[in-house]
């Protein structure tokens, strides 16, 4: 296409104009996010105050993180005494909430939304912006909605049963092919994977050789791994446009159409039996995403490791929770996609007599992140500029490989707890551009508004800083 010399010039001046708009909202977005959160830090104050005890002390690095109560993990009755103020202290949380999803902090909004729910389990707009749906003034996933209504309970061992049936199963029947039959005869029903016990949630289908309530506790284990990487990562499956609508009312939430599948091995022996033809290294292992068929792999037993429960699920989850690219850091990024889910392996439920469940996640003493330190004060380091370049296979294939999962674990809880969570959002658009397939070695640097070697610098600064 032609242009004259005055089209020219006046096309170049737009580009430029938008240039400068661009780094205005990238300088603004650090801004709203560091108000945001100072206004969240002191409704927290003023409610520590009327509330000793309830809530959890904030971990001196990383994240804390509720999860909202539901049918898989129900709400205790710690925290009552504070009823008057906790339902107060919600909606103040919901309308920072409604806030921070208006500034594009998509995670943040889904965090103080879930924290509502935490303070107020009956706050009508925040379970609507979460997709729950009320049944007889009670709140419940979609899923739990439609077991409801086919008059269906969660129990939390059995899973999903006719509510009618609730006192025969705790008595140690079973109902099976349409009659009752005892636990034993149906545990020998069930030896093998191909036909073991199945428990669907709204996001997972577990299926065992195990045992049937070793299912539905694995499931409900899942479900909350799930709400909380729900709102460190909502950016990732929802637009800003979409999670904007959830707060105001005008959508309802996206529904699982497939559930993640996970299958739960009697113990390791058979866990390697089942799986080596696959993968001739399985015994190496403690769990397994099998990308291409769409399966995450575990095992019962004491050797079962809840990092690796963890960092595999999450690899799951990134995976399968939107369309995904056929070649996945293929060529360029694979480190972020190990580093995230290293990150994971931080997570840490926890349960407090008095603040009841909760979740951390970044402490400085969990996962890889002391394995991280070490590295870098002994003098490892491979700059942004040339780890983004490795893909997959090359990556791999590094005699340092060990040393350089340790890496992707610091840099990731970088990029996601460093100067108030300043590259938190850039990191979500980061791996959204990794998972679609349209990243390149400059994907990062571009996303978090930062030069490569402005980073490596930062990352330094901030892992002397830690405690």
């Amino acid at each position: 296409m032609y242009y004259s010399a005055g089209a020219s010039w006046f096309f170049a001046a737009m580009l430029i104009a938008a240039g400068h708009a661009d780094l205005i909202r990238a300088e603004e977005a650090p801004r709203k996010a560091s108000n945001l959160r100072a206004a969240y830090d002191r409704l927290n104050s003023r409610f520590a105050e009327s509330a000793p005890g309830w809530r959890p002390q904030v971990p001196t690095t990383g994240s804390l993180v509720f999860i909202a109560p539901d049918q898989y993990t129900p709400a205790g009755d710690e925290g009552d005494q504070f009823r008057e103020q906790r339902n107060q202290d919600a909606d103040a949380l919901f309308q920072l909430a409604r806030e921070a999803a208006e500034a594009g902090e998509l995670s943040l909004a889904l965090q103080w939304a879930t924290e509502t729910v935490r303070e107020n389990p009956d706050h009508a707009a925040a379970r609507r912006a979460l997709g729950y749906q009320q049944r007889d003034a009670e709140w419940l996933t979609p899923y739990a909605a439609r077991m409801a209504d086919a008059g269906k309970t969660w129990h939390a061992e059995f899973g999903w049963i006719a509510a009618a049936d609730t006192a025969r199963y705790e008595a140690g029947e079973r109902f099976v092919g349409g009659r009752w039959i005892s636990a034993a005869d149906d545990a020998a029903r069930h030896t093998r994977m191909t036909s073991g016990w199945q428990v669907r949630t709204d996001h997972f289908q577990v299926s065992t050789n195990h045992s049937l309530e070793a299912a539905a506790k694995l499931a409900a284990r899942l479900e909350r791994l799930y709400q909380v990487w729900r709102q460190l990562f909502a950016g990732f499956y929802m637009t800003e446009r979409e999670v904007q609508k959830l707060f105001s009312g005008e959508r309802e939430p996206r529904r699982q159409v497939r559930p993640f599948r996970v299958y739960y091995h009697r113990d390791h022996d058979q866990y390697v039996a089942a799986l080596r033809r696959r993968q001739p290294r399985i015994a190496e292992t403690l769990g397994i995403y099998f990308d291409t068929h769409r399966e995450a792999h575990f095992f019962a037993g004491a050797e079962q490791d809840a990092g690796t429960l963890y960092h595999e699920a999450v690899h799951q989850l990134f995976q399968e929770s939107k369309r995904s690219a056929a070649r996945i850091g293929g060529d360029a990024n694979f480190w972020i996609i190990e580093g995230v889910a290293t990150y994971f392996e931080t997570l840490t439920e926890r349960s407090d007599p008095r603040a009841g469940l909760y979740f951390t996640v970044g402490e400085v003493a969990a996962g890889r992140l002391p394995a991280a330190r070490e590295r870098l004060r002994d003098g490892f380091y491979v700059s942004l500029a040339e780890l983004t370049q490795l893909g997959k296979s090359e990556l791999q294939r590094r005699a340092d490989i060990a040393k350089l999962y340790s890496q992707a674990a610091g840099l990731s809880a970088f990029l996601m707890d460093a100067q108030e969570g300043r590259y938190r959002e850039p990191l979500v658009r980061y791996l959204e551009a990794v998972y679609a397939g349209r990243d390149d070695a400059q994907s990062l640097q571009q996303a978090a508004g930062a030069t490569y070697e402005e980073l490596d610098a930062q990352y330094r600064r901030y892992m002397e800083s830690l405690p």
